[in-house]
């Protein structure tokens, strides 16, 4: 199993980052006028910055990369000022970075381990600290709360292998699992024997065989490429102990994720089964990479009290509805300022 002997500790950081080092790119974009490109001497700036620290490069590859990240700086100049303050264009690592956000979103998510493909297309396991990208991966908090979720749900799953037996094996599914760095980057253990874990994605990018060094089926886990529609509705999910769904709740109106989403997860649940998911809230971070790094819109509450009292309206409605779920909230400890909310719905 590939498993790092050194993690990026999550609450280890490298500086303290302030809000103006976030609001300052919303700002630089908000200020551009729809249809204005970006100051082309700064453009050309990156550029030979980027083509002159890399001549050792095949220079088609150089191309490949300008040609899709050198429009993307053109139409944002937020991107362009962030780039040029976080040297972008003098990593190997953050151009390519950068085109993973728009193809693989899971892929990306790597990086929160400082896995990435180079400028060379070469896949590296751990990029060097002396890299312009470390600082952005060691400190940003989108890089250390997605770091704290993974081991978040790394624990939940070992805690319900402590409750399994050869007798009675806990099933564990993972809606849109992504590249499930939860049971690679955090030393869990599978444990075929007493528990099986489904999961599935529609990222037709994942090839799952070359993320373990084991057969998938001797760890005990089945992948599929499927959307979530289709993944809900697979008999593999059924009478599942614990159902996980991380980073998807916040793109959806919460109605109708309670409707289309947990309503389905219910009758998919064993009495005591459990459903994970998490909810961020609006903060400097989130609307930076929404600006600057084209995310798709999140429905995003101001704080973190009104998410939760979003999520009990959510579930006393559910109540009402026959579908009883218990509810316990954890925050996120490891950014200065709680940003997310993690929540375990235990069916009753």
């Amino acid at each position: 199993m590939l498993v790092h002997d050194e993690l990026y500790d999550p609450v280890k950081r490298t500086k303290d980052m302030k809000e103006s080092e976030f609001t300052k790119y919303v700002k630089i974009r908000d200020a551009q006028k729809k249809n204005q490109p970006t100051d082309p001497d700064k453009v050309e700036k990156i550029r030979d910055i980027f083509y002159s620290t890399h001549q050792n490069i095949d220079q088609e590859k150089l191309d490949k990369l300008w040609e899709f990240v050198g429009p993307k700086i053109e139409q944002n100049a937020g991107l362009a000022e962030f780039t040029i303050d976080y040297g972008g264009a003098e990593s190997d690592f953050f151009f390519p970075w950068l085109v993973s956000v728009y193809t693989s979103p899971s892929e990306a998510l790597e990086m929160s381990y400082g896995a990435g493909n180079d400028v060379a297309g070469k896949w590296v396991m751990s990029v060097p600290e002396d890299d312009k990208i470390d600082a952005f991966v060691r400190n940003d908090p989108t890089f250390v709360y997605n770091r704290e979720r993974q081991l978040f749900v790394a624990d939940l799953v070992t805690s319900f292998q402590e409750r399994s037996s050869k007798e009675r094996k806990t099933k564990i599914v993972d809606i849109g699992a992504g590249r499930m760095a939860w049971a690679r980057w955090h030393g869990f253990q599978f444990k075929p024997e007493i528990q099986s874990i489904y999961a599935a994605d529609r990222d037709a990018t994942i090839d799952i065989k070359k993320l373990f060094d084991q057969n998938i089926s001797d760890l005990g886990l089945e992948y599929e490429t499927l959307d979530m529609a289709e993944q809900l509705r697979s008999p593999k999910c059924k009478d599942a102990d614990l159902i996980m769904l991380g980073g998807v709740a916040t793109y959806y109106p919460m109605d109708l994720f309670s409707s289309t989403i947990i309503a389905p997860i219910y009758q998919l649940l064993k009495t005591g089964g459990v459903l994970y998911f998490d909810l961020q809230i609006s903060c400097p971070y989130l609307l930076r990479s929404m600006k600057i790094f084209d995310w798709p819109p999140m429905q995003l509450k101001d704080n973190i009290a009104a998410a939760i009292d979003m999520v009990e309206k959510v579930r006393k409605k559910l109540w009402s509805k026959g579908m009883k779920f218990g509810a316990e909230y954890a925050l996120d400890t490891y950014n200065e300022v709680p940003t997310a909310t993690m929540i375990t719905f235990t069916k009753l």
